[in-house]
């Protein structure tokens, strides 16, 4: 008979629980929002302090968290175009002095603070400048190839590659992370390509810096996994969900098999920010206009409706139409901020699913060319319906009295005298609706 060593168990379950248990989010991540701050283009002076003007404006949005691209100094040696990429560190502790200075920076965090808004900022931890004093100072920091040089990860020739095994590596930005709450009061990170990293990297990493205080964590990848160590991952799946739908590439079958596993996920308190548009797709896959067309609106609604959470970029508001340069400068030009209330609308009634009662599940369901899911507001006690036509068609849906399912079908422009009632609801291409009742 074998005899068991009950101490020794226990503690051995212990060890892997504590191993396999993600870290716990603050509870305030569930129900939060995320605004994406270039603070480059922002505004023709492209500071923080002009940008903090905007900051009473994005409150009445409804914004919760402000995210800044990166705030450091950028990298002289190998720099693309004029002003270089925010992403090439070329001090870590150091703040832009295009942007401004560490003062400005700390009022403008206060102001968010006093504003009732959480601020986080981007950490790159896989690459530096080429001119970051630790290339000189700790060359054991950074990964060399097989003739013992630094080399550039890809084609991004500005920066160079580190040691991403390296404990030293790993200290040191530690160390940089824990300064900026200490010394700004932020509230979190977003990742730069947190995947590129090991997992026990940023577990270590955020295990230290949380000590300080416990903050909100994102980071760039979509792998599962890392949500032993983050709280909220991007939805790229989903980003290019949405866009194989407008091309015709995938059904609305193909959408919500997605969803529900974001939804399973977000139960769990594992949560991803889903978005039309940041830095990246804006820069180099192109504006809102260019990949989603006249669908931008509806497939906005559905990042900020579904189960997740909902990021907005800086412009979207403006319906900015262009890309915004990288390397340069290239404001955004503010003036008619045209989308303003439809993403306050958005964002003001949006209720986290958390609150969802238990009979009520995040499947869309198809109405011929028209996808309803139940959806909760700031404005209802009760669950309501969000209908929207994801057709670039005008379409009639009729209602039966008895069961409520829907017969679609395309309208006919010439019929006249056609009103909307409780059985009857005519939809635009791409309108969005919102219903009191559960279909």
């Amino acid at each position: 008979m074998i005899k068991i060593n009950t101490q020794i168990l226990i503690l051995s379950l212990l060890l892997i629980a504590t191993k396999v248990c993600a870290f716990k989010p603050i509870p305030y991540i569930k129900n939060t929002n995320i605004y994406e701050v270039n603070v480059r283009q922002y505004t023709p002076e492209g500071t923080f302090a002009a940008f903090a003007k905007h900051l009473p404006r994005l409150k009445k949005m409804g914004v919760k968290t402000i995210w800044f691209m990166p705030i450091h100094p950028i990298g002289k040696l190998n720099r693309k175009g004029g002003l270089g990429s925010y992403y090439s560190i070329q001090d870590y502790k150091g703040i832009n002095p295009e942007f401004g200075t560490l003062q400005d920076f700390k009022n403008t965090v206060n102001q968010a603070h006093k504003l009732g808004m959480k601020v986080i900022i981007d950490v790159v931890a896989n690459h530096t400048a080429w001119d970051n004093e630790w290339v000189t100072t700790h060359p054991e920091y950074y990964a060399k190839d097989s003739t013992g040089k630094m080399f550039s990860p890809f084609d991004w020739a500005d920066v160079v590659q580190v040691d991403t095994k390296s404990i030293a590596f790993r200290n040191a930005i530690i160390n940089c992370l824990q300064y900026w709450v200490k010394t700004t009061g932020i509230d979190g990170y977003r990742c730069d390509v947190a995947d590129f990293l090991p997992l026990e990297f940023w577990k270590e990493t955020r295990t230290q810096v949380d000590k300080i205080k416990p903050l909100m964590w994102l980071a760039e990848s979509s792998n599962p996994k890392y949500f032993e160590a983050f709280d909220i991952l991007y939805g790229w799946e989903w980003l290019h969900k949405m866009e194989d739908f407008y091309k015709g590439k995938t059904t609305i079958e193909g959408l919500d098999s997605l969803i529900e596993n974001y939804y399973a996920d977000y139960k769990k308190n594992k949560f991803r920010i889903l978005f039309t548009s940041n830095h990246d797709e804006n820069s180099w896959s192109g504006s809102e206009d260019e990949r989603f067309g006249e669908s931008k609106l509806a497939f906005a609604t559905m990042c900020a409706t579904l189960p997740g959470i909902p990021l907005v970029y800086s412009g979207q508001e403006e319906a900015l139409n262009k890309r915004l340069r990288f390397f340069e400068k290239d404001t955004i030009g503010f003036k008619n901020y045209s989308l303003q209330n439809f993403y306050t609308n958005l964002l003001i009634t949006r209720k986290p699913y958390a609150t969802m009662l238990p009979n009520y599940a995040s499947k869309i369901i198809k109405k011929g060319s028209i996808i309803t899911y139940p959806y909760y507001s700031t404005k209802s006690k009760t669950p309501q319906s969000m209908l929207i036509n994801l057709t670039p068609k005008t379409k009639i849906a009729h209602r039966e009295k008895k069961d409520f399912t829907y017969k679609i079908e395309d309208a006919n422009l010439e019929q006249k005298g056609i009103k909307e009632s409780e059985y009857l609801q005519i939809f635009e291409p791409w309108e969005i609706k919102v219903f009191n009742t559960i279909y």
